[in-house]
């Protein structure tokens, strides 16, 4: 099957009152035809009358035609990445020791197949912090996502010239202290790595997003 918008809406209502007690405000949902995983959580801080709030969009790929039960699994368990975010609970990696509480719980009691792709490597270096500050500039394509790396003393020049170029949607900035940074050089002039749509928030975990004020690059005061 390849589910509709509707169809995605419904069994978000149905496991939300089954399995969150109601407690998840229904976000924004979006199908997409990407060629990876059936299910990405995509969190971005917006500025609303002055203060920033999370946007949580759930997306779902229906390139392919999978059994509904794939689609179950797939709803529930990016409500429970959902919940983790918007109840700001610390977790040890996006997979995490909380992530597999909740999942193995609502497995338990509901008998509802959750599943994850776990690459341990990448997961520990996800987990481990570092003494060392990394800058990350993230890029939206029209199909996918990059980022780069920068160095802090060229954060204005590059903040103003990253977006101007050809085929950037949006760019969004962080700072991070994981490990998983550590794969990838820091350079003078950036050198942008592609990444999956569903591992951006996976790489990302942990990290602060910035903002410029026009004086200071900073990181974004969250007010929940």
């Amino acid at each position: 099957m390849r589910p509709t918008l509707q169809y995605i809406e419904d069994k978000f209502d149905y496991y939300n009152h089954l399995c969150f007690d109601g407690l998840l405000p229904r976000p924004a949902f979006k199908l997409t035809q990407r060629p990876t995983k059936v299910g990405c959580t995509n969190i971005k801080l917006v500025q609303i009358n002055g203060k920033y709030v999370k946007q949580v969009t759930l997306e779902f790929s229906i390139r392919y035609d999978l059994p509904e039960s794939e689609y179950i699994d797939t709803i529930v368990h990016e409500m429970i990445h959902y919940y983790i975010s918007i109840n700001n609970m610390n977790d040890d990696s996006p997979h995490g020791t909380v992530f597999r509480s909740m999942m193995n719980d609502i497995s338990e009691k509901y008998g509802i197949r959750i599943t994850i792709t776990y690459d341990e490597e990448e997961e520990a270096l996800i987990a481990r912090e570092t003494d060392r500050n990394r800058y990350i500039c993230v890029i939206e394509g029209e199909d996918d996502y990059k980022f780069a790396l920068v160095f802090r003393d060229k954060l204005f020049q590059y903040w103003e010239q990253i977006p101007r170029l050809p085929g950037v949607k949006h760019v969004r900035w962080y700072v991070s202290n994981r490990a998983i940074f550590e794969r990838y050089p820091s350079r003078i002039r950036p050198c942008f790595f592609s990444l999956a749509p569903d591992k951006v928030q996976s790489y990302l975990h942990g990290a602060l997003e910035l903002e410029n004020t026009g004086t200071i690059i900073r990181p974004i005061e969250i007010f929940t």
